[in-house]
């Protein structure tokens, strides 16, 4: 067992990397000291188990110090490559398109208000739709309909959102400066700002 206990900490700690990653947008939206405080501890985890591993590989090549080694090299290259933010934001828009659609016609309906800042805070069985529980309505009149949902929900400058329009030429007149912006659906964008 003994012999096993570095691959499965290297094991955990791959896992606990990819949750990370996953959820690294909610956690820095809600709170910035405990992002900051994962983020370490993973960060010198990592870095242990792989000064371990080297010293292991230099003592005793066998297959599993190698599998070790391999492991984490390989949740390096994954943490450093893979794009779990967009992943992320696919996947959701697939598993919360009608609920946000009912937050539309809600919005429509105007039976959701906005506040003095154009935003909405979400009734709580629709709060999971946005990182802050709260979306933001660049335009709700005659013209038409521009929504944002939160991904992540910049500080000082920039967010990222999934972002409703009724008509495609208002998104770029509404939504401010887009860095990025990738159509999802019909009406529906990923944007970066």
């Amino acid at each position: 067992m003994k012999k096993y206990l570095e691959l499965i900490l290297s094991i955990v700690l791959m896992a606990l990397i990819f949750i990370n990653c996953w959820y690294s947008d909610q956690i820095l939206d809600n709170n910035f000291l405990v992002f900051l405080g994962v983020n370490c501890i993973l960060l010198v985890w990592y870095f242990i188990c792989l000064i371990l591993s080297f010293r292991n590989i230099k003592k005793e090549r066998n297959f599993i110090n190698a599998i070790n080694l391999i492991l984490l090299f390989l949740t390096a290259l994954v943490v450093l490559f893979f794009p779990f933010r967009d992943m992320k934001v696919k996947l959701e828009f697939e598993l919360f398109k009608d609920n946000r659609n009912k937050v539309i016609q809600l919005v429509v309906d105007d039976k959701l208000k906005e506040n003095d800042f154009h935003l909405i805070e979400l009734p709580n069985k629709y709060k999971k739709l946005s990182t802050s529980g709260e979306v933001h309505v660049y335009q709700n009149d005659e013209e038409g309909l521009v929504i944002g949902f939160y991904v992540f929900r910049g500080m000082l400058s920039g967010s990222v959102e999934v972002v409703y329009t009724s008509d495609d030429k208002l998104l770029s007149n509404n939504v401010g400066p887009v860095i990025r912006k990738e159509k999802l659906d019909n009406n529906w964008y990923y944007v970066w700002t």
